[in-house]
């Protein structure tokens, strides 16, 4: 029985336990070979999609599994003990998701395939336009049955790996929040990759800039309504906060194991070092805020299942997830000593992971912003 079953029916618990298998097979030996040194395995995330993951909670009567955004959480999580990078990418659809349920009947026949089998990446933040999601320069100017897109796009992950992206851009310069969006392919003319950007964690992930130079696209690529794009933005956001938040517990759980079973083979004055009062004490502190975050982290997801609400929800579950696996790694490396800071080990990879979380998909203090709106409205 894994960490999760109490939240997933029978065949989901199939699909987590297909993972872990996988993760511990398959994606753990990569993870020096590859991960670390900023390669994208793509034979391991081939894998992934053969095994359901990728579209585990894309509509079933879309070509996905159909399952809830509760086996979302517990696959991100499982696959996150060993990589954060491929756990963002081999365990969730979300433009997938989105196309199947705001896009037209037309755009599903078009564009579903393609994302099913070659997913699809988010083009929103900008250089001026990050937690501020309606700061966003970047322009698309509607030309006969195209749109003509300008503009610039930063800090876009799985630029070599993904086919597409969803790009938001202005199509009402006199309105606030008047954006729309727009399903991009890889090869579209002007569509061009700038710098890519070498990060602390989130190794093999393949995040750089992307540049639209009179870059365009029929107007069948805008999905959903025309300067509607921000709901849409935000809309994924919810769901990928939330996946966030199911990584940090993740991270935060592979570092706990890590350190448990070196705390029970290291001896110091006659005794495993877990038997040390102050050694035990770290031990009590991290497993009580990983069970509270997880707790928090499924509570919500189950929230997004019933359809719910959960912008508010998402928000707190990443804040706390992220802030809980800080703290787990921090203290993993503190118990194994030397070895915590060495990279064969597997500790240090996991504490440079979950420095990344409070930043991705809306910073902590953004996080804050959006738990006080819905306190104080």
């Amino acid at each position: 029985m894994s960490l999760y079953s109490k939240y997933l029916t029978e065949d989901e618990q199939l699909i987590i336990d297909a993972a872990e298998e996988f993760r511990s097979d398959v994606l753990e030996p990569r993870v020096m070979t590859d991960l670390e040194r900023e390669i994208c395995p793509m034979d391991v995330l081939e894998q992934m999609r053969e095994l359901g993951f990728t579209n585990a909670s894309v509509p079933e009567e879309a070509g996905g599994f159909g399952g809830s955004m509760t086996l979302q959480c517990a696959l991100d999580a499982t696959i996150s003990q060993a990589s954060l990078a491929m756990a963002f990418m081999g365990c969730s659809n979300p433009i997938a998701t989105l196309l199947a349920r705001v896009g037209t009947p037309e755009q599903i026949e078009l564009f579903m395939p393609g994302l099913l089998s070659g997913q699809g990446g988010l083009g929103f933040t900008e250089p001026n336009a990050g937690s501020d999601s309606s700061g966003i320069t970047t322009t698309a100017v509607k030309d006969g049955d195209e749109w003509v897109i300008n503009g610039q796009k930063t800090f876009i992950s799985y630029i070599n790996v993904f086919d597409y992206f969803l790009v938001s851009a202005l199509t009402n310069e006199t309105e606030p929040g008047g954006a729309s969006v727009f399903l991009v392919h890889k090869d579209t003319p002007g569509f061009k990759v700038g710098s890519m950007f070498h990060k602390i964690g989130l190794h093999g992930s393949n995040t750089g800039e992307l540049f639209f130079e009179d870059m365009r696209v029929p107007a069948i690529n805008m999905i959903g309504k025309e300067n509607h794009g921000l709901r849409y933005v935000l809309a994924v956001l919810d769901s990928c906060r939330l996946a966030n938040a199911a990584c940090a517990i993740g991270i935060a759980q592979g570092a706990l194991e890590k350190a448990t079973m070196f705390a029970k083979q290291r001896v110091t004055f006659g005794k495993p070092i877990c038997k040390h009062q102050g050694i035990s004490w770290y031990f009590a502190e991290m497993e009580a805020r990983l069970s509270a975050a997880r707790s928090l982290v499924f509570d919500v997801a189950r929230d997004c299942d019933e359809g719910k609400n959960i912008t508010a929800g998402a928000a707190k579950a990443k804040w706390i997830a992220g802030q809980t696996a800080m703290f787990v790694t921090d203290r993993a490396i503190q118990i194994c000593g030397g070895y915590g800071l060495t990279e064969d080990f597997g500790v240090a990879r996991l504490f440079r992971d979950a420095r990344v979380i409070p930043i991705v998909e809306g910073t902590d203090e953004v996080l804050k912003i959006v738990i006080s709106r819905d306190v104080l409205k």
